[in-house]
């Protein structure tokens, strides 16, 4: 997906493309599936679709151990592949639906799948890793960036409520999706300066 892109998630799956979360409790391997609601991911896309001038997409998460070796990444401390064995898994998950890659929604799912809890994963791209390991993008491009799940979410949640209940959440909504990427922002501020 090209930088930027909203990606939600239609299935989380573990680096084998599975969606299965591997847990170990009491010594043993413990398979637990990885679902999502599909109603709620198909009408978070439908909240993107047309309002924005960057893409909003359904599409397959894989969620790794680490964001180097797990992503397929060339340059962390330690890496015992080459770049034709990395493009080659990436092509060959990108060709299965795999739209994006990070570290937590497969965990999300599982949990919230077993807790009975409707749910969605919205993510966003910062990077085509068929085109590279860095992100070279500018900070300031990076944070506009990230309020876009939090737009679509908002989105989505002012659709599923009532015209009274709207009047009312509205400004709430829209003021805590700004208060969510400040936040955020100085977060990573302060992690950079440390």
């Amino acid at each position: 997906m090209p930088p930027g892109t909203v990606v939600v998630t239609e299935e989380a799956v573990d680096g084998r493309l599975r969606p299965f979360l591997d847990t170990i409790i009491l010594g043993k391997v413990v398979s637990r599936p990885a679902k999502l609601d599909p109603r709620v991911a198909r009408k978070l896309v439908s909240a993107g679709e047309g309002e924005d001038e960057y893409l909003t997409v359904l599409g397959k998460t894989i969620s790794t151990d680490d964001f180097y070796e797990g992503q397929g990444r060339l340059d962390g401390a330690v890496c015992e592949y080459t770049e034709a064995d990395k493009m080659a898994y990436l092509q060959e998950v990108s060709q299965k639906g795999v739209s994006n890659m990070e570290m937590e929604a497969l965990v999300f799912a599982a949990l919230t799948n077993m807790a009975g809890i409707r749910s969605a994963v919205v993510c966003v791209t910062l990077l085509d890793r068929l085109k590279g390991d860095q992100v070279t993008t500018p900070k300031e491009e990076l944070i506009a960036w990230q309020s876009r799940p939090m737009e679509i979410v908002a989105r989505y949640i002012l659709s599923e409520l009532s015209i009274a209940e709207k009047e009312m959440s509205t400004p709430t909504i829209r003021k805590l999706a700004k208060q969510n990427s400040r936040l955020f922002a100085q977060s990573q501020s302060t992690f950079e300066d440390v």
